[in-house]
């Protein structure tokens, strides 16, 4: 194995970190050089919201401990965002002006939020949660004595921690979304529905079908955000929050150089168009086993997994040989599993049933169950998509005991 192999790692989150362990552990020993914008070691996004709600202190956002990321020995450039990849040249080039080139590279960039939507240039710049930085500034907001009432904009899972995370901090919380119901296109009606009760029992203000057209900044003290809604309301907050979704930044990649679509478009091992070059995480366009089509799976394990795949095959194709078939990625199934102060909403697989489809609800005491079924050429049905609503959030319960059984059943299916 040659001294000079390096593996650039663009993007050091989970699905980076993966890669790095997944090449360690097959025998690379070569270097690994790892690009992050940040200065704080890798962090789970998900725990942000706990964070920021007290249900975690800030160490415990951190999934891996310094030894053990010392163990793999990755050389880590931080601080300074990546603002060129060309793989034509093997070239890699940061925004302080550094060049470094490269054996193998993985492109793990993650997501960021946006904020498309929200009136720009109203003086106030609003709340967002994905970086240990955004979850630091929304704490110090939440826990400040002038934030008594804050505005959710969004009904996204990111939305929804928020507005959990609110209201542990004491705060009389509103949200306000385009849609119809909550939980955007991850929530079948009936189960929307279901979950919109519990947030309303815990006085959550609800409006949807709507959107912020005007923000005005009232100055005083404490400061005041006038916000006028596009149905013709208008209340006052102290803190607003935007959840519009995330995105991955490709404008890094020479352009043409790389196939994307909504992500970058990768392999059964996570390769792309691009010779040596692979990408996991946020930013890749995987296999989707209930589609059988190439989607953004934005989950962590489908981070992670993509991670190790793309990891194994380089230490395979470094080492001379080719990656074996049974290290191939084996696809994913969209899961969703969120909770709200007990309010609990589980998912997998197809979330809105297409033309032909049907959909089957189920309502008991305390849980709706609403499935969603294809139809298969021999006149047989398959279960493609389910919601769990429940009004209790009890680990091992009946809602986590039917999503699991559910869970299994579409991935039984789309793996025949």
């Amino acid at each position: 194995m040659s001294e000079t192999q390096v593996v650039a790692i663009i993007g050091w989150g989970t699905a980076g970190v993966n890669a790095a362990i997944a090449l360690r552990a097959a025998g690379y020993a070569g270097v690994i050089r790892a690009f992050s914008d940040t200065d704080v070691p890798p962090y789970s996004p998900i725990l942000t919201s706990y964070y920021v709600g007290g249900e975690k202190t800030y160490d415990e956002c951190f999934p891996w401990s310094a030894d053990e990321l010392a163990e793999l020995d990755v050389e880590v450039v931080s601080g300074s965002r990546v603002c060129l990849l060309n793989p034509a040249r093997r070239l890699i080039r940061t925004e302080a002006g550094e060049e470094y080139t490269y054996t193998k590279c993985i492109v793990c960039v993650g997501a960021r939020p946006t904020t498309v939507g929200f009136p720009a240039g109203c003086g106030y710049e609003p709340l967002v949660l994905r970086t240990m930085d955004d979850a630091a500034r929304m704490k110090e907001a939440f826990n400040s004595s002038a934030c008594e009432r804050a505005l959710v904009s969004g009904a996204s899972m990111i939305a929804l921690k928020c507005v959990e995370a609110a209201l542990n901090c004491g705060i009389n919380v509103s949200m306000v979304g385009m849609n119809d119901h909550v939980l955007d296109f991850s929530a079948l009606p009936e189960a929307a529905a279901r979950f919109e009760r519990g947030l309303a029992a815990k006085g959550v203000g609800m409006r949807f079908g709507q959107t912020i057209s005007q923000v005005e900044v009232l100055e005083g003290e404490p400061r005041k955000l006038r916000v006028t809604f596009s149905g013709g309301d208008v209340e006052e907050f102290d803190e607003i929050v935007v959840a519009h979704g995330v995105r991955s930044d490709f404008g890094f990649i020479a352009e043409g150089s790389v196939e994307i679509d909504r992500a970058i478009v990768v392999d059964d091992f996570m390769r792309t168009s691009a010779s040596d070059v692979y990408a996991a995480g946020d930013a890749a366009q995987a296999l989707d086993l209930v589609s059988s089509e190439k989607r953004v799976l934005g989950i962590w394990k489908t981070a992670a997994l993509q991670g190790q795949c793309a990891g194994r095959a380089i230490a395979a194709e470094l080492a001379g040989g080719e990656p074996e078939a049974t290290d191939a990625y084996p696809g994913a199934i969209m899961t969703n599993t969120i909770a709200v102060n007990g309010t609990l909403f589980i998912s997998a697989g197809a979330s809105q049933a297409a033309e032909g489809q049907r959909v089957e609800v189920r309502e008991t005491e305390d849980m709706t169950v609403a499935c969603i079924y294809e139809p298969e050429s021999d006149g047989s049905e398959r279960l493609i998509g389910f919601n769990v609503a429940s009004d209790t959030d009890e680990p091992g319960g009946a809602a986590y005991d039917t999503g699991a059984m559910l869970s299994l059943r579409i991935e039984e299916a789309c793996r025949k």
